[in-house]
């Protein structure tokens, strides 16, 4: 049989089938249920395009579920989606990834034909295409538990050796150290160029990537659906074509269902409540007209000094905003939903004025620029804290642990809006000449 090469194939991962999306509902139930909904539509959408463009087979990077012990309606939706593919002659190669690891609670359901589940061990099977062509062969890996921490990438390459035809690997990895992805699987770009593998597909990194172009190809394809606000943008898989030539081309397509994006507004000319609205609204709008049908999820960010940072500021206030800017929005289906408004605004005084004061206010606002230029990191916050309330004092409860979490750009913030909040303390009520 000889080997081909002029196919196609879809590549995505990290489908996270029933993710549960607990912090949307605790406000929106409705929106809640058309988010976990929509990461179904979305794979569902995978498929179509699967058969629309009759690629030669798919490529499943593992978190296929979103937990190990995936619920039975997750794994129905699979396999009808994987049992269509077979239908349409289509083979399919998957892994399992840290959230669906092999030793995971799992139905006994039958895979369909021409789908290929790889074993917690390396293993290298035929890959196939139409009419049950041999492409090469395709090296792939399950996690057996959710916690793997081998360079599982050398193996692969070691496996695919001197194997004739186009060879991909399949695997759930962390290239690099990626920071903001736990480090499962890690291996570096290195391992994979050095190796004789086409086509590294990859899944776990959330966001669309293409490490190398050539020789080989390493491909991220990201999220099929996002599911926060850390995930924003187009969220898809990517179809690739062989050549005879050999020469692979990977395009990006979407199938997000339901868009997370982030906006910042800056309201410094602001003054009024209903003007704030109308310019909310107008974002909305902006969104709506550019989601092509799709359901967007928004966060926005306020800034700008303004003389509605006290009213902002009020958590009822702000409560009412949101839930005035989306009453009408979870009858749509193209809705425009505003997740959260964060509000980074700053009162409209003359700052770099009264800093230069020799007043209390001047004091304070040096005080606290002297305490952030202090602070690198967690340890310097820690003995700041200690020098000031007593060594190892406020050690007690939950704090300790939720400080240890905050990176240096987190403190900053707090910092900031400390300063913020206690300059608008010193002032209030006060006719300073040096307001503006």
């Amino acid at each position: 049989m000889g080997l081909q090469r002029d196919f196609a194939f879809l590549h995505c991962a990290d489908l996270h089938l029933d993710s549960p999306f607990r912090g949307v509902r605790s406000y929106s139930p409705a929106i809640a249920g058309m988010l976990q909904d929509a990461v179904f539509k979305s794979f569902e959408r995978v498929v179509d395009l699967a058969l629309r463009e009759r690629v030669d087979f798919v490529l499943l990077s593992g978190d296929l579920y979103d937990s190990a012990d995936r619920s039975l309606s997750a794994q129905l939706a699979l396999r009808r989606q994987l049992l269509r593919l077979s239908q349409a002659g289509i083979f399919v190669y998957m892994v399992h990834g840290n959230h669906d690891p092999l030793s995971g609670d799992r139905a006994k359901l039958s895979l369909p034909e021409r789908v290929f589940q790889f074993k917690g061990e390396v293993e290298v099977r035929p890959l196939y295409g139409k009419n049950n062509a041999l492409i090469g062969h395709i090296a792939g890996y399950s996690y057996p538990t959710g916690d793997e921490r081998g360079n599982v990438a050398i193996q692969m390459a070691k496996a695919l050796e001197s194997r004739k035809g186009f060879n991909v690997a399949l695997l759930h990895c962390n290239v690099g150290g990626m920071e903001g992805h736990e480090n499962y699987a890690p291996c570096s770009i290195e391992d994979l160029r050095d190796s004789s593998v086409d086509y590294w597909a990859l899944g776990h990194i959330h966001r669309p990537m293409i490490l190398s172009c050539e020789n080989p190809l390493v491909v991220y394809p990201g999220t099929i659906q996002g599911r926060s606000v850390r995930e924003t943008g187009p969220r898809g898989c990517y179809l690739v074509t062989v050549s005879a030539q050999g020469f692979i081309s990977p395009i990006f397509y979407p199938t997000d269902k339901i868009r997370w994006w982030e906006e910042t507004l800056d309201i410094s000319s602001v003054e009024e409540e209903q003007v704030l609205m109308d310019a909310l609204e107008n974002l909305r709008g902006k969104y709506r007209k550019e989601a092509e049908g799709r359901g967007i999820m928004l966060r926005v960010t306020l800034t700008g000094n303004t003389s509605l940072y006290r009213r902002l500021g009020r958590d009822e206030f702000m409560e009412t905003l949101i839930r005035e800017l989306n009453r009408e929005e979870e009858a749509l289906s193209d809705f425009v939903w505003i997740e959260a408004i964060q509000n980074k605004t700053c009162p409209d005084y003359a700052i770099e004025n009264l800093r230069k004061t020799q007043t209390f206010v001047g004091d304070f606002l040096r005080e606290m620029d002297t305490v952030r230029s202090q602070i690198h990191d967690n340890e310097t916050l820690f003995a700041l804290m200690d020098e000031g309330l007593g060594n190892g004092k406020w050690r007690r409860g939950d704090l300790e642990p939720y400080l240890q979490t905050l990176e240096r750009e987190d403190i900053a913030q707090i910092l900031e809006k400390a300063a913020i909040k206690g300059l608008d303390g010193l002032l209030k009520g006060e006719n300073d000449p040096c307001v503006s």
